[in-house]
């Protein structure tokens, strides 16, 4: 794949992997009874919970660490061979890293402890509990690696979402021919690829596992990174999915099945749009550095035109299939105006998440945690009563108009934000 430009590439691989996630959840919407697909659903806003929590606490600290000007200087002293996996041009020291590498392994025993405790107390089978949960806790680690390699060597965890996606597909196209899409054979499957996936990191986690951690970069990297963007990932939590747990917790998994359908296919967008942030932050933050305008400037339009061809395909293609076939979207055919209130909610939801990705990944790049940190902060305080209110006025569905609500203002404090720090000539 020479041909490619590494870009190409992760682009490639971020559509591949969000085609393999949206096939699975899509085979237990089609196949599986409502309540399943709604747990299955919930397991997914759970584990992207895990995700956030690491951005915040981890690969927000290793993302302004390993691409700090003199990052590769200040390990010049590090022997040949104490890190066999990394590129040549950006490299830390391994007990550096085995600290973070050691705090993204709670973080996922914590999410992976709280998918076990919900699906033992919805279904009381203890054998599908722990399956789902070491499934998403190595999901999780596989995550942790992506973060990681993002700033070292790319072609790393692009081989690592190849092996998850073909897997998976392989996998799905099996559960569906045989007609065995089930909660369970599910978890065994996204077990297996979670696996699978893993292989291209080990060497590397052996390589850091090895060494004596040194928690000073992550103490430094919780006071100038971690603390305020976990602040805003509890924030934004609050703003993008307290719906979610109030309709799970009030009204149960068969009434969230609407919401989650409509979430589900805008999981590509969503899949792509995290991915994609994730690469184009590392340049944003060696541009400025750099004090590259030019650059700052290109790989902002960059990000912003992927983001709405990202979410203008999406709508397209959801756009032709509720026209041609609405059944291939929502299979109750006598319940689809939840599913259609909802789809058109998460129409303007993504929209305006899209618009605003290339501002919130460049001021994350510029290490502005605390100052989203505020703005996420205040974005809750309107969506978490407006939910409430919402909820309880017209019920479930009706949560997104909360969810709209919150994104909104956040979009506005956002433009707030960069007119301030262009002003002060911070950008």
């Amino acid at each position: 794949m020479d041909w490619l430009s590494l870009r190409q590439q992760q682009l490639g691989a971020n559509i591949l992997l969000a085609a393999a996630s949206f096939l699975l959840a899509y085979l237990l919407l089609q196949l599986a009874p409502d309540g399943q697909y709604g747990i299955f659903a919930f397991m997914l806003v759970l584990q992207a919970f895990g995700m956030a929590l690491q951005n915040a606490l981890v690969a927000s600290p290793l993302l302004i660490l390993m691409n700090a000007p003199g990052a590769a200087q200040t390990t010049a002293t590090t022997s040949a061979t104490a890190l066999n996996t990394v590129s040549q041009t950006k490299v830390v020291l391994p007990a550096a890293i085995k600290g973070f590498l050691l705090l993204a392994l709670a973080i996922n025993s914590l999410i992976a402890l709280l998918q076990a405790g919900y699906l033992w107390h919805v279904t009381a089978d203890g054998w599908l509990s722990l399956t789902m949960a070491v499934a998403s806790w190595l999901q999780l680690l596989r995550w942790y690696g992506r973060s990681e390699w993002q700033n070292r060597e790319v072609k790393v965890l692009l081989r690592s979402d190849l092996l998850f996606s073909l897997l998976v597909f392989f996998a799905s196209a099996l559960l569906w021919w045989f007609e065995r899409a089930t909660l369970q054979n599910v978890a065994w499957l996204l077990l297996l690829a979670a696996i699978v996936a893993l292989q291209p990191f080990i060497a590397g986690f052996q390589t850091v596992l090895r060494s004596t951690a040194d928690w000073r970069a992550v103490q430094q990297g919780f006071r100038q990174q971690g603390k305020p963007a976990l602040f805003g990932v509890l924030t934004v939590e609050a703003t993008a999915n307290f719906h979610c747990y109030l309709v799970i917790a009030l009204s149960g998994s068969s009434a969230f099945a609407p919401l989650a359908a409509a979430m589900l296919f805008f999981r590509p967008f969503t899949v792509v749009l995290s991915s994609l942030q994730q690469s184009e932050r590392p340049m944003l933050v060696q541009a400025l550095a750099a004090k590259n305008h030019v650059a700052i400037k290109q790989l902002s339009n960059s990000l912003r035109r992927a983001a709405i061809s990202a979410f203008s395909l999406n709508m397209l293609v959801l756009m032709v299939i509720f026209q041609l076939a609405p059944a291939w979207l929502w299979p109750q055919m006598s319940d689809r105006s939840d599913f259609r209130n909802a789809l058109l909610l998460w129409c303007l939801i993504a929209l305006l998440r899209a618009l605003r990705a290339p501002l919130t990944a460049l001021l994350q790049a510029a290490n502005q945690f605390a100052p989203l940190a505020r703005l996420t902060y205040a974005s809750a305080m309107l969506t978490v009563p407006a939910v409430l209110v919402s909820w309880w006025l017209a019920g479930p569905v009706a949560t997104l108009l909360g969810v709209l609500g919150g994104e909104l203002m956040l979009g506005w404090l956002l433009l707030r934000l960069q007119q301030q720090l262009r002003a002060s000539e911070l950008l």
